[in-house]
């Protein structure tokens, strides 16, 4: 196969770049009763951007547009293409861009464009998108021996393009299942396990609310400060709230994550300490960091996202003390906790947590695959 010769071209030789009218709005359409059929296409990256419908009775002529463009989101998540084929209404959030030539195929143009649209956005100073931001972009087209921008290898660019993004979905939907798997081992015959409740153990304790960003602007220090990240420090600061082997979980956020501590260190609001009772002898945490995080996991409430992104969950210590939820515990012949078990048992779960994340993160690495 030859190899695919490239040339560069200004976004204005081959577009022209325009903006929707601010007529458009969803409160104007309903109240004027203007309802239809038509998209009205916003910023909105939801819906495949769609804001309403309106009747194209209502539509002034040049702003119906019923040939194949794409568009770009003008300001919210800024600089997002859409290429479209059907007749559609943008608004002022909405710009749109018209093919100046035929020799274009829009679905690789909005390919190679994406990244561009992107870092326009990102360094703007108000986040937004506007054409004269665009019009000097230099778009990377394969060409002919003429150098006119070649449609059948643009096709295949693309068509290559999609097929490996289909397959980094499918790669995708295995790091989501593979972070939802909570790993239980099987309770051994020959053990004995006792059953006692959260609350029997612990204490949960919600972090301290004082430390803000201002505050800990203003005291930082050696000191670690965890808040509801699932993992790391959100901050060094000069004061100590804890000092030792402690168990913390995420509150909100991505609520139920739970960390193991053998520190000092201090939380903020975001995160809560299970403090131990005085029942919690011969108590091994980190094998209790895994038995107990799936059954958080399972009792927060709120909205989930994917991957944990647009996830806003909560789990808070009044929720904790309610739960009659139990921890499996290896016991001795006299009744007390086994610790050794329990470090035996943590172990392992330590090494499946181990092969997990060398899986979660070569499939990640498979899905950062770039088409060229």
């Amino acid at each position: 196969m030859s190899k695919v010769r490239y040339e560069e071209f200004l976004l204005k030789d081959i577009f022209e770049p325009h903006q929707g009218n601010a007529i458009y709005t969803k409160k104007a359409i309903v109240s004027n009763g203007w309802e239809g059929s038509v998209p009205v296409i916003s910023s909105d990256t939801s819906n495949n951007g769609v804001l309403c419908y309106i009747s194209k009775e209502y539509v002034r002529e040049k702003d119906y547009i019923d040939y194949p463009c794409i568009t770009w989101t003008v300001d919210g998540q800024a600089g997002t293409l859409k290429t479209r084929f059907t007749p559609f209404v943008p608004n002022n959030h909405c710009g749109y861009l018209i093919p100046k030539r035929e020799d274009l195929y829009l679905p690789y143009l909005e390919i190679v464009m994406q990244p561009l649209f992107y870092q326009r956005a990102k360094n703007s100073s108000n986040k937004k998108v506007g054409n004269n931001q665009i019009e000097n972009l230099l778009i990377r087209i394969p060409v002919n021996e003429q150098g006119l921008p070649d449609v059948n290898a643009q096709k295949r660019i693309a068509d290559r393009f999609l097929l490996v993004e289909d397959q980094k979905q499918v790669l995708l939907g295995k790091i989501k299942e593979l972070k939802k798997i909570a790993v239980i081992l099987p309770q051994e015959e020959k053990i004995k396990w006792s059953y006692p409740l959260v609350t029997d153990l612990f204490y949960p304790q919600g972090g301290n609310a004082e430390y803000t960003k201002v505050w800990v602007t203003e005291n930082q220090g050696d000191i670690a400060l965890y808040s509801g990240t699932t993992t790391g420090e959100y901050a060094r600061i000069n004061k100590a709230d804890y000092n030792g082997e402690y168990l913390t979980w995420c509150i909100d956020g991505l609520a139920g994550y739970i960390m193991y501590h053998n520190e000092s260190f201090s939380l903020t609001c975001h995160r809560g300490v299970l403090l131990p009772t005085e029942q919690c002898v011969n108590i091994d945490l980190r094998y209790i960091k895994y038995v107990l995080e799936p059954i958080f996991r399972r009792r927060k409430k709120g909205r989930e996202g994917d991957l944990g992104k647009n996830e806003y969950t909560s789990l808070k210590p009044i929720a904790i003390k309610r739960m009659k939820d139990v921890i499996p515990i290896p016991v001795r012949e006299d009744g007390t906790y086994d610790i050794d078990k329990q470090r035996e048992l943590a172990d392992k779960y330590e090494q499946i947590e181990e092969i997990k994340e060398s899986l979660i993160n070569r499939i990640t690495e498979l899905t950062e695959i770039v088409v060229v």
